[in-house]
């Protein structure tokens, strides 16, 4: 008997594919890096405008963009990432993604956990960059509970500072108003139970992970550095909201931005730190997954993402098997 391929044919793999869903494909993906394995989390995505970069030209951002393949009105699909790092027994959750926060277009991270078969509840440190909602809406769910019951929450005291002051939310209004009322909203069940805790800038927040001050996009904006030498990753929280842009011209802006001089300046300290010491990086808006290089040109920075390539396991890990056996014949 021969097994037949082609139309008008059938067989269980192709009963399967047909009756699969045709959507994307789940939304992770896992690299190790030195000890550490990190599973990249997509949350969604937000629109960034070309009218919300500032600090060049119009017709110079239509310009950066179109050579991105990207329209003249900017991302409108900037991708949304979390990271998870596991590291000598601990899970260590890099921002939440949106939650509920931001509408139907972000708040997969719960979706996505499930499908990487991750327990948010074996999760043991949340670290967040900063306290706008897309990083920190996950950390609750829609009735108000918190998503990782077994976590602490990390963030900058001067970000916390910031966003948790009652008197700047009395006063607040449009995006800033939601941000500080979103804040306070997601951190209360950790505070409530003593699990949300502050530092200080360049502290190291857990054994083995140093906050890198990136502040300007809000006042305590932070990156993580994790390890040593070429495998140390920086996850640099939103000091890139447009690589077609913001790579070229780090002294374009967001309008998102606190404090745009401090936010050009961190950026340049970043994209340096990562370049000239070839660290990894783990960006919250870049092309998911989000993980790469950054490798200095002559005029620009020019990102090198990371490669689809089976996780090299700490145990002798299973070749893969084709499913396409040979035609059978007796």
């Amino acid at each position: 008997m021969t097994t037949s391929f082609g139309p008008g044919c059938d067989n269980d793999m192709q009963t399967q594919a047909r009756a699969s869903h045709r959507g994307q494909s789940p939304g992770f993906q896992r690299i190790r890096i030195g000890e550490r394995l990190i599973t990249a989390l997509y949350d969604g995505f937000v629109n960034v405008p070309a009218d919300d970069l500032h600090g060049a030209p119009p017709a110079e951002i239509h310009r950066l963009l179109a050579e991105a393949f990207l329209p003249p009105e900017g991302d409108q699909r900037t991708a949304v990432i979390a990271f998870l790092v596991e590291h000598n027994g601990l899970q260590i959750m890099i921002d939440t993604g949106s939650g509920d926060s931001l509408g139907p277009d972000t708040g997969c991270l719960a979706t996505n956990l499930a499908t990487a078969q991750i327990d948010p509840a074996d999760i043991d440190h949340v670290l967040l960059t900063h306290l706008h909602p897309d990083h920190a809406g996950g950390l609750i769910s829609p009735d108000g509970q918190p998503v990782f019951p077994r976590a602490t929450v990390h963030a900058s005291k001067t970000d916390a500072d910031h966003w948790l002051d009652a008197a700047g939310a009395a006063s607040a209004t449009g995006v800033q108003r939601l941000v500080y009322e979103t804040a306070a909203w997601v951190l209360a069940p950790y505070r409530n139970t003593g699990r949300f805790v502050t530092f200080r800038d360049g502290a190291e927040v857990i054994p083995g992970v140093r906050a890198v001050t990136l502040s300007g996009h809000t006042p305590g904006h932070t990156g993580y550095l994790f390890g040593v030498g070429v495998n140390s990753v920086l996850f640099w929280g939103d000091t890139v909201h447009s690589h077609a842009v913001q790579l070229r011209r780090p002294s374009v802006t967001m309008a998102a931005d606190s404090d745009e001089a401090a936010a050009v300046a961190s950026r340049r300290k970043a994209l340096n730190l990562v370049s000239s010491n070839q660290w990894w990086v783990g960006g919250a808006h870049l092309p998911f997954p989000g993980l790469g290089h950054l490798r200095l040109d002559p005029d620009r920075y020019t990102w090198v993402p990371v490669t689809f390539t089976p996780v090299e396991a700490s145990w002798p890990a299973k070749r893969c098997r084709s499913t396409w056996l040979p035609a059978q014949r007796r």
